[in-house]
């Protein structure tokens, strides 16, 4: 899976990502201060910072999407999502938001951390079965 390595190694590029891996019960938030070059290992990827590492199986990595979220009242997200199939989540890589500053306050919105997402978004979608996804606030239980 060329494009998953290419695309994670992209990603890893900016310490201003925020990893989340696993989905579901069970999740790691892992910021990126001193993100390294992701190592390709026979099957898997390794990607590793400062005090966390994961290893991704390239074959489990069935899906890829671009995700527009909405969150709390008109907070959105935006990340790019590894599945296993639609319903598994194995990672997801968080943009800066652009509706938080630096200190994760609220502020207005902010077009040049939106950029970005946009970009790569605009590069990745349409090939080898990648898309966009927006994604409505989900009820809160």
């Amino acid at each position: 899976m060329e494009i998953v390595t290419e695309l994670v190694k992209e990603l890893a590029k900016s310490e201003k990502m925020m990893w989340v891996v696993g989905g579901g019960e069970v999740a790691s938030e892992n910021n990126a201060k001193g993100i390294k070059e992701p190592e390709l290992s026979k099957d898997y990827l390794t990607v590793s910072a400062e005090n966390w590492h994961f290893h991704l199986k390239l074959d489990s990595v069935t899906g890829i999407q671009f995700v527009e979220a909405e969150g709390h009242g008109d907070l959105k997200s935006y990340y790019v999502r590894f599945s296993k199939g639609w319903e598994e989540t194995l990672v997801r890589c968080y943009f800066p938001n652009p509706y938080l500053d630096d200190s994760h306050q609220r502020t207005q919105f902010q077009p040049e951390k939106f950029k970005e997402f946009e970009r790569m978004r605009d590069r990745y979608v349409g090939r080898e079965g990648i898309v966009f996804v927006q994604r409505p606030q989900q009820p809160v239980s």
